[in-house]
């Protein structure tokens, strides 16, 4: 007949050896050549290796398809700053927004520059102007820029030309 008191250190003591087994059994480093040979990536020639031979035209295939498969995001096409396709735009705004301005031949540009959504104007006009006489310039040039470059939110200063 069995005590009860070593029934229950019997059990513990199975169970203690039953953990230090599987503990034993799944230390053990069972990796065969196989195995390397299967997680051997740089000697896959099957497979495409796609950390390798990046492309950017398919850095932009991917970004155009994440872009067009949900119709929530916002259409980027032709904006840019830097080498994405488009990333001209900013130069040939200026370059518009100063021929706005020069065909007016009434102002003279200071500076025009853009970041983001807002752009902003400053130019020069002959003689001495009253602060009315400087809002009345300011409103008919920057309705003259936004009709020629409506996507912006247009700053326009004009300051007096005094020489």
């Amino acid at each position: 007949m069995l005590v009860p008191w070593r029934c229950n250190s019997m059990k513990k003591w199975m169970f203690v050896v039953g953990i230090m087994l599987l503990l034993a059994t799944g230390c053990q480093n069972g990796r065969s050549a196989d195995d390397d040979a299967a997680n051997d990536l740089r000697g896959d020639r099957q497979t495409r290796n796609l950390v390798s031979n990046h492309d950017i035209n398919d850095q932009h295939m991917v970004e155009d398809d994440v872009t067009n498969q949900n119709p929530n995001f916002l259409d980027l096409t032709g904006t840019g700053s830097g080498s994405e396709a488009g990333a001209n735009n900013q130069g040939n705004d200026i370059a518009k927004a100063k021929q706005v301005i020069a065909d007016t031949h009434e102002f003279v540009t200071d500076s025009v520059w853009i970041n983001g959504d807002r752009m902003w104007v400053r130019v020069y006009k002959k003689g001495m102007l009253s602060a009315g006489d400087r809002r009345d310039a300011e409103a008919r040039l920057h309705k003259k820029l936004m009709r020629a470059l409506p996507r912006y939110n247009i700053e326009v200063r004009v300051q007096e030309d005094r020489r």
